[in-house]
């Protein structure tokens, strides 16, 4: 079935020809992505292909000059961050920082925790599902300085 952009009823997020311009540099020229319902997206290149700067667009860090977004279904102009959480949206940057006094879930949802209905953290809900045995450092526990590799496993 299509939809109101043209893609099918499964494309969750589109992003249309989106053009970004810093001084002397065009780092994005009409680019496309698409993401689809159910499935799992990784956008792969060479260091300066626009990667970043397509993402910190899609997370409203940065303002598209030209293109369109949209998000399920309709066309979505994200303002800022704050704005690309409530929609929903949130990424996982490539160069990711540990704050050290916080545990590994705190770390992972960090700007993003979970909340009761009396605005009470839930701490115990923050570290569901989290895999213990890759991990740089545990639910409950702090993050010491980790390599590379380990601040990634801790963010994924």
């Amino acid at each position: 079935m299509e939809t109101r952009t043209g893609l099918s009823e499964n494309s969750v997020l589109e992003m249309k020809s989106i053009t970004k311009r810093f001084p002397g540099v065009l780092a994005l020229d009409g680019v496309d992505f698409h993401c689809q319902k159910g499935s799992v997206h990784a956008l792969v290149g060479e260091n300066g292909a626009g990667k970043s700067t397509l993402m910190k667009i899609l997370a409203g860090a940065y303002q598209p000059d030209g293109g369109e977004i949209v998000l399920r279904g309709r066309k979505t102009k994200i303002r800022d961050p704050r704005n690309a959480l409530q929609l929903g949206i949130s990424v996982i940057y490539q160069e990711s920082n540990l704050v050290p006094y916080l545990d590994a879930a705190q770390n992972i949802f960090l700007g993003k925790e979970p909340r009761g209905r009396l605005g009470r953290l839930k701490t115990q809900e923050s570290s569901r599902g989290f895999n213990r045995s890759e991990a740089a450092c545990q639910p409950g526990e702090r993050c010491p300085s980790a390599n590379h590799r380990n601040r990634q496993v801790a963010f994924l």
